[in-house]
Formats: C-alpha cells, structure tokens, sequence
C-alpha cells in the first residue's frame, strides 16, 4: 500500500510540476499578458476657423487682393494701371473681371481695397438696356425683398438709387441716363455695413 501511496504522490507531483512548467512556457511564449482594449468613449477636439460669409460670391469683407484674385480663379485678374470706378462714387482699382454675366446682364467688375482689405464691390453695366435697371431692381427684390430706401437723383442726369441694408453689406443700384443722348449707366455696389 505505500507503494500505492508513494506512486500516486509522485505522479500528482510530477502532473503540478508539469502544469506549472506550461503556464509559465505559455507566458514566456506570448509575451506579456495585455490589457483589453478600452471600451470607453474617444473624445476629440476639433478647432474652427469661423470666415465671414461671403457678400458677393466668394469674395469676402476683408479679403486682400491676391486672396480675392484666388477666390474667382480665371475670372478676376490684376490689371497694370487702376482705372476709375466710375458714377456715382469716386475711386479706382487695379483688380477686375472685364466681364461678368450675371442677370441677363454683363459687368465689370472692380474690387476697392482698403489697406489691402477689400471694403468695395462695384458691378458697371456693360451696355445697359432701356429695362436693365428695372429688370435688375425685380431681381434683387426678389431675392433680397424690397429696398429699404429708394431716391431720386441727379439734376442734368436723372436717376434713381435704390439700397438694401443687410447685417453684413449695402448694396446700391445706381440708374442714371439721359434718353434723349442715348446715355444709360447701370452700377450696383456692394459695400460693408456702415
């Protein structure tokens, strides 16, 4: 019976020792254990530049002329001598798109620069109808409801100006003619708030 005893004592210690041997080769081949993956939400941060929003399709209060020249790839261009805005406000550009259909319309365009901020949108009529200045007057009250002011002007050149006032521009419709001349000239200007 010790015999049985003896026998049975040593395969039961020699079945730990051969388990503790596993483990511990286990261990040794995969490495340290690693911990699960967390389940945990992620958080992100994310920083936003906020941009004005445009007031005439891509250009932007502010804008310096080479950034107004990238906003309207192929269409605005850097001219070599400024040349005058025309009727009925003073001064003169040297960044333009020599034409511009927009309304039945064609324009030229001229961006004013303040600083090297641009603070002056002005849109010229190239050859203006009898109905342009009505037709473009619908359009904007279409889009924009009616004006908030509308004025006679002019003495020798009767017109007529009409303004909207937005929280982020004024936009100005400038009609003057002489018919019996044949003389027409159509501008919208679109200006930041005052």
């Amino acid at each position: 019976m010790n015999h049985t005893y003896l026998a049975l004592g040593s395969l039961a210690l020699v079945s730990v020792l051969v388990g503790c041997g596993t483990k511990e080769q286990a261990s040794q081949q995969t490495g340290p254990q690693q911990a699960p993956p967390s389940t945990a939400p992620v958080t992100t941060t994310t920083t936003t530049t906020t941009m004005p929003p445009p007031v005439w399709r891509t250009a932007r209060w502010g804008m310096t002329k080479d950034q107004v020249i990238a906003a309207l790839p192929g269409e605005a261009q850097r001219l070599s001598t400024p040349i005058p805005f025309g009727a009925p406000t003073p001064g003169s550009s040297d960044v333009m798109i020599p034409a511009y259909e927009a309304d039945g319309v064609t324009f030229r365009v001229l961006f004013g620069f303040e600083s090297d901020a641009l603070n002056r949108i002005h849109l010229a009529a190239v050859k203006p109808g009898e109905a342009t200045c009505d037709d473009l007057e619908k359009a904007l009250a279409d889009k924009l409801a009616a004006p908030a002011a509308r004025n006679d002007t002019g003495t020798s050149l009767r017109g007529v100006e009409s303004v909207w006032k937005r929280a982020d521009q004024t936009i100005t419709l400038s009609c003057a003619g002489q018919p019996s001349l044949g003389f027409r000239s159509v501008t919208l200007a679109y200006t930041p708030p005052s």
